[in-house]
């Protein structure tokens, strides 16, 4: 695989991950709290090999100069890989538009548009932005934002 190639795998397969544990969940609703936080828990943290927080608080190192929308946070992950950190959130927005609420927050912070992964299909979408020290990509809808934040370079 080349080198170009492993940033964005790293980013997909974080994501299929947080995907499949957030999935997993309302399957998992007739179950004790504690035993789907810890299944999912234990999930992740396989799947990433990273440090997980199902606690409400972005993960550790998270970079201040990268905002989240106001929200529920719902699960935090980082992982370190060939000595570069990714971090993944997942939040919910009350926001009635919540992928316009992180185009205009990240703005804000002087983050500009990367136009070519940007997308959208109905509510759906995924935004794109960069800033010198990191990139940002963000998939949601009105249910829920998922933030994948790596270094550039």
């Amino acid at each position: 695989m080349s080198t170009a190639l492993k940033p964005i795998t790293s980013r997909l397969r974080i994501a299929a991950a947080v995907a499949a544990a957030l999935l997993t969940g309302p399957l998992l609703a007739g179950c004790s709290a504690d035993a789907v936080g810890g299944a999912v828990n234990g999930a992740v943290q396989g799947a990433t090999g990273g440090d997980v927080s199902l606690a409400g608080q972005l993960p550790s190192g998270w970079p201040a100069e990268v905002p989240v929308v106001d929200g529920k946070l719902l699960f935090g992950a980082t992982k370190t890989e060939n000595g570069k950190r990714t971090w993944v959130v997942t939040v919910k927005s009350a926001a009635a538009d919540p992928l316009a609420e992180v185009k205009t927050t990240l703005t804000d912070a002087g983050f500009v548009l990367d136009e070519s992964p940007s997308a959208s299909v109905g509510t759906a979408g995924v935004v794109a932005m960069k800033n010198v020290n990191f990139a940002v990509v963000v998939v949601g809808n009105t249910d829920g934002l998922l933030y994948t934040v790596t270094p550039v370079a």
